[in-house]
């Protein structure tokens, strides 16, 4: 890997030259181009769309920025292709993330159903679940792929430069976390949670693939299932639902006003299955840092 090699090394004086190399010029270059053009986009699309009817046309402008940062990062600072967003073998690694979204979402209700925690009150039609599909599938997908390249692709895979696998995925799960703390219902402990339960999860499945889409389709399987299907706050946000139920019940177990993802049922399921990509990555060799820098 060449890192900061955009330039001619016989170019460059020789304290440059070491700058550029370290962990400092490292965290640089993404700061310039990652960061603050994702930062400006997110300015730009709020004093010129405000409209928050153009919320989704919001998000896919910001995402497009931060795809063209990154990949801007890698290629020119880098200097190498720019594998883990490329469509290859996209396909299956969708597919497997947004099977496995669903299903650990929907183990979480039947287990909060068998607990009393969660009750089924009414059940759409096949408009309505239509209507849900068109209104909430691009909102979700936006939010999922802007956060798995921030807390994954940029933060996670830079972190783990820095000082290792196991501080990477510490430290940003829990920046992850935290993130979610203005959302309704949240409290500090509540965001170290979510980092335990999803911030983990998703850094896990980025790990196995080294690559941006199961994280994602994971991600976003987990956000519709939960919202979009059986009508539970995302972490702490409401939106149109096909299936209508209530959760009741102390806020250990239900999750309280922030929705299931603050229930020990969601947070034991997660870390379990937290072991087990981590498990299946440490088999494929996926933690052993290579030259190639994914």
């Amino acid at each position: 890997m060449k890192q900061g090699a955009a330039v001619s090394s016989s170019s460059l004086s020789p304290w440059v030259q070491r700058f550029g190399a370290s962990t400092a010029g490292t965290w640089l270059a993404a700061l310039l181009f990652i960061a603050l053009p994702f930062i400006a986009a997110n300015i730009f699309t709020k004093l010129f769309m405000p409209d928050p009817g153009l919320r989704e046309w919001r998000n896919l402008i910001k995402a497009l920025v931060l795809v063209a940062g990154y990949w801007a990062y890698v290629r020119w600072w880098e200097r190498r292709p720019v594998r883990e967003i490329s469509a290859s073998g996209a396909g299956a690694e969708v597919l497997a993330g947004l099977l496995l979204g669903g299903l650990l979402f929907s183990c979480v209700v039947a287990l909060l159903a068998g607990l009393g925690a969660y009750s089924l009150e009414t059940v759409g039609t096949l408009g309505d679940l239509g209507a849900v599909l068109v209104s909430m599938v691009p909102k979700i997908a936006a939010g999922a792929l802007i956060e798995e390249l921030l807390f994954r692709l940029v933060l996670l895979r830079l972190l783990e430069r820095s000082f290792g696998i196991a501080w990477a995925l510490a430290i940003s799960s829990l920046v992850f976390g935290l993130a979610h703390l203005g959302n309704a219902g949240a409290t500090p402990l509540i965001g170290v949670l979510l980092g335990l339960e999803l911030g983990l999860l998703f850094g896990a499945a980025y790990l196995l693939t080294r690559r941006i889409w199961m994280c994602t389709a994971l991600h976003f399987a987990w956000n519709f299932v939960q919202g979009a299907v059986f009508s539970i706050a995302v972490s702490g946000q409401s939106g149109e639902s096909w299936l209508h139920g209530t959760l009741t019940g102390p806020a250990w177990l239900s999750g309280g006003a922030f929705g299931a993802e603050g229930s020990v049922v969601a947070v034991v399921l997660c870390l379990a299955m937290t072991g087990v990509l981590l498990r299946l990555a440490y088999r494929r060799g996926r933690f052993i840092r290579r030259a190639e820098g994914c």
